[in-house]
């Protein structure tokens, strides 16, 4: 069965995972091949973000710079996600926002679990709905 939960745990979370490493690892050159496969987007993408921001080195610490700017869909999640960053709960128009899914599945979803309010604890029940 094809759900947004294979999609969130197959491909999103592997990926910010693999990032998050990336970026803790605190690496002075970063493959840009390697964050364009992982980004979604094309190195030259990368350069153009990096030219834009007058930026030389392609470093860990750039990573989120090139997330907030990129074009793929990883990178809109994140963006879209850093409003939320403090944020225990979500709302169903929250999770359709961040994630790009239609309002009126969640809703669905979150009528059949009886919540009004989405946590991360949810997310599994919620998405294998979605």
């Amino acid at each position: 069965m094809n759900n947004f939960f294979n999609v969130y745990y197959n491909e999103i979370c592997p990926t910010l995972q693999a990032l998050d490493l990336i970026i803790k690892a605190n690496y002075s050159n970063v493959d840009i091949n390697e964050l364009s496969n992982l980004l979604h987007i094309t190195p030259t993408e990368i350069n153009t973000i990096l030219d834009s921001k007058h930026i030389n080195n392609l470093t860990s610490d750039i990573i989120p710079t090139i997330m907030l700017n990129g074009s793929s869909y990883i990178c809109k999640i994140f963006k879209k996600s850093l409003s939320y960053y403090n944020s225990k709960t979500y709302s169903p128009k929250d999770i359709a926002y961040i994630y790009n899914i239609d309002k009126s599945k969640v809703e669905k979803a979150c009528s059949t679990l009886h919540i009004t309010e989405i946590s991360e604890a949810n997310f599994p029940q919620l998405f294998k709905l979605i």
